[in-house]
């Protein structure tokens, strides 16, 4: 056995020890796949202003795995408001358009088209826009 083979395995067990002992502090903290929706969402609301990048990611987990679930609407809102924080409101302003045109008289609709600007116009009947 060369030297740097020994050393590879006298090093194995230190690596197993430090993938246990990192694993149980990863059991307390529950990621956001690990959430429930309700805690995805408490979450999403606390970090929309202090952490908007978290928020973001927290907004797009729950859209994939609770697509159109009672809190698509308001978790759809925060995700926009979590745009604006890190200043990308071109992303927030596209999102705005899709959000305004679902929930035109949405309980967050107003808020959105305040925080970007978007106010789609009303369409008469028989007309397109």
């Amino acid at each position: 056995m060369t030297r740097s083979t020994a050393v590879r395995w006298l090093a194995l067990p230190l690596l197993v020890a430090a993938c246990a002992s990192t694993s149980g502090s990863a059991a307390t903290t529950a990621g956001p796949a690990e959430l429930d929706e309700p805690a995805l969402m408490e979450k999403l609301r606390s970090d929309v202003k202090p952490n908007p990048a978290s928020a973001l990611a927290l907004a797009d987990e729950g859209e994939h795995r609770f697509a159109e679930s009672p809190f698509a609407e308001e978790r759809r809102a925060l995700a926009i408001q979590a745009l604006i924080n890190l200043g990308q409101i071109g992303a927030a302003r596209s999102r705005s358009y899709q959000f305004l045109e679902r929930y035109p008289s949405g309980p967050y609709s107003a808020h959105v088209a305040a925080m970007t600007g978007v106010h789609l116009t009303p369409v008469g009947p028989g007309e397109d826009h």
